[in-house]
């Protein structure tokens, strides 16, 4: 990262993509008074039980079945299921955590064009998860899920090449990606994009397009507000105004979805 006051708070993505772990966990009842779903062996079906299992649609929300039956649809291919899997084990729900593990199903699915596997084993190797560190092979697996337009990958090549990590540094390339992703309506990438304009990186700086992609962010990251508000005093009263129009604006447009 750029050593800078306001770079300091630069957000990397990770896994943001709708999964079973973005919901809560009501309590379940004791093991020996749920009742399995019984199944055939299609794994499309197997997935929909296990999506049923972590969801708790129709049964107890239950992460440990919903791991069984991801697992036997993930054996026989089925795409979605390998990321779930994955994800599950990434983030020890329903079975211990084992990035090792995530590695490998994610990877299964990455092999089978998905974007945001690739994304997440990309950081998984950003991080030395599961798989040894390496900062090429990262910037690899991002690069495959951004050219498919995924907002997280983009985002992550974008700070890779911003912090010249496992390629050589580019600003401008980091700026372009921040932006498209930004436009979008990415949260993270309107936080970064916001933090090269306050630092001039690539572009002049300009704390009112700072301001206005960080008021934008601020709607779901709240260290967005903090740095927004640190711009504004920095800002006079006409430029406030003036970013506060941009930013209504871009709402008004469905930027910030």
């Amino acid at each position: 990262m750029k050593r800078t006051a306001l770079v300091t708070s630069l957000l990397v993505a990770t896994v943001f993509a709708d999964t079973p772990g973005s919901r809560s966990v009501p309590s379940m009842p004791p093991a020996n008074q749920r009742k399995e779903i019984q199944s055939p062996n299609d794994p499309e079906t197997l997935y929909q039980i296990g999506l049923a299992y972590a969801d708790g649609t129709g049964v107890p929300q239950d992460y440990e079945a919903a791991a069984r039956y991801y697992r036997r649809a993930a054996g026989k291919g089925h795409l979605a299921a390998q990321y779930n899997l994955a994800y599950l084990y990434e983030n020890g729900l329903g079975v211990a955590r084992d990035p090792k593990e995530a590695a490998v199903w994610y990877r299964l699915a990455a092999d089978q064009g998905d974007a945001e596997s690739q994304n997440n084993l990309g950081t998984l190797y950003a991080k030395g998860e599961g798989v040894p560190h390496n900062d090429a092979e990262a910037v690899r697996w991002y690069r495959l899920a951004a050219d498919q337009g995924d907002l997280e990958g983009m985002t992550n090549l974008g700070t890779m090449y911003l912090q010249g990590r496992g390629v050589q540094p580019d600003l401008i390339r980091a700026f372009e990606l921040f932006r498209t992703s930004a436009e979008r309506g990415y949260a993270v990438a309107q936080n970064n994009l916001a933090l090269m304009y306050a630092n001039g990186k690539a572009v002049g700086q300009d704390y009112v397009w700072a301001y206005v992609w960080l008021d934008l962010a601020s709607d779901k990251i709240p260290a967005s507000a903090t740095l927004r508000d640190q711009i504004a005093r920095k800002m006079t009263p006409v430029e406030i105004e003036k970013a506060r129009e941009r930013a209504a604006g871009k709402r008004a447009q469905g930027t910030d979805k």
